[in-house]
């Protein structure tokens, strides 16, 4: 997949016989994601020309699904927050201002009658002629279109390795910084683990911890003989458990898996914290990596400075687990469902990194948010 480095919002395209206020009803959409300056050129060249009315509709959570990076997508109510503010602003006595929420791709210009012209960017002007073949079917005229540039997805592209939100925790001299990395399966948390460990990160993996805490002769191990059976070891109560064997049996049953995090995570969280305070200081500063899966399900964000997140469109997870764990689709999918959402997930990240593209545009994110991490919050060169 090539990587979309998006270009700049370039100078508005407009027709120049268009003049203020020419028409009485414009409608204009997008998804309006941290209003940028070509969502303002949009929306004010939309204030201009309208003389009554502008209608303004806003992509509704419903239709985000296939937007680049869907998920570092503001709600719907603070980018409507922020049209309706910009408006006031910049046109305060201009038309009546009219934002609605998109649950369909077309909006109001493809059912009512009553719009004169319809205000566009690139990534909507195909939307435009959709409408217009809408509004001719149903025996109204076309619209002429003015069209802008601008691109939402170039503005969130540019927030993958940059801080999002505040530490949790203020770094303590002396002791080791942690970043808990987490993200869904298939989102290639593993991959950005790895490319850290390349900088001068020490990396706990808690998958590894894991197995460690499943070994023979552990506490841990006779807690689960105890509570899961020994049919859980098939070569005896000395031998491993089966784990693919247990995660079957608890995967549909939510008492179960419950009972089975209650015995494992802890154990998981003593190993992990043992590493990160006993393990060999690779640098200075000494960041280490928590890398862990379950790390919010677990509430290990208490054990770490910042939350740094692997997000991936759910459709691109879905097909590298059946292409690499051999799932079919529907497991794939109820794997994922049994997870947190990208969005949970969000709340808590300080840092937001993408494996979407191709290995260099990863290694550029990672990069960048060691660089800012190292420079902004540890005072360290980089």
């Amino acid at each position: 997949v090539e990587h979309p480095e998006p270009e700049e919002p370039e100078e508005d395209l407009a027709d120049p016989d268009w003049r203020p206020d020419q028409f009485a009803n414009v409608a204009l959409g997008g998804t309006f994601d941290r209003l940028h300056s070509g969502h303002k050129i949009l929306l004010a060249t939309g204030a201009l020309l309208a003389s009554r009315v502008l209608t303004i509709g806003i992509t509704g959570p419903g239709l985000l699904g296939n937007k680049v990076l869907p998920d570092l997508i503001q709600s719907y109510r603070e980018r409507a927050a922020a049209v309706v503010d910009f408006l006031a602003d910049t046109r305060p006595d201009g038309p009546v201002y009219h934002v609605t929420e998109l649950a369909e791709p077309l909006g109001p210009p493809a059912r009512q009658a009553d719009y004169q012209a319809l205000v566009a960017s690139p990534e909507t002007r195909s939307g435009c002629d959709r409408i217009n073949a809408a509004r001719t079917a149903a025996g109204w005229p076309e619209l002429p279109v003015h069209c802008t540039k601008l691109s939402s997805s170039t503005g969130r592209y540019r927030l993958l390795g940059a801080p999002l939100r505040p530490p949790l925790r203020p770094p303590v001299p002396g002791r080791p910084y942690v970043l808990g990395l987490t993200g869904g399966s298939g989102s290639g948390k593993s991959s950005v683990g790895r490319r850290l460990a390349g900088l001068g990160a020490r990396v706990v993996d808690c998958d590894r911890l894991g197995h460690a805490a499943y070994a023979p002769g552990t506490a841990c191990h006779r807690r689960l003989l105890a509570e899961f059976g020994p049919e859980i070891a098939p070569d005896g109560p000395d031998g491993a458990i089966d784990r693919k064997a247990l995660g079957r049996r608890v995967f549909a049953d939510q008492s179960a898996r419950q009972r089975l995090n209650d015995i494992v995570w802890p154990e998981i969280r003593r190993l992990a914290l043992e590493a990160v305070h006993s393990g060999p200081q690779s640098a200075s500063p000494d960041v280490v990596v928590l890398d862990a899966a379950v790390l919010l399900e677990a509430e290990w964000q208490c054990l770490c400075h910042e939350v740094w997140l692997c997000l991936i469109p759910k459709r691109e997870a879905v097909k590298r687990l059946t292409e690499r764990d051999g799932l079919t689709e529907e497991a794939a999918q109820a794997r994922l469902a049994a997870q947190l959402t990208d969005a949970d997930r969000l709340s808590w990240a300080s840092v937001a990194l993408c494996t979407l593209w191709e290995p260099e545009a990863t290694q550029a994110q990672v990069e960048l948010a060691w660089k800012r991490l190292l420079r902004e919050r540890l005072g360290a060169t980089p």
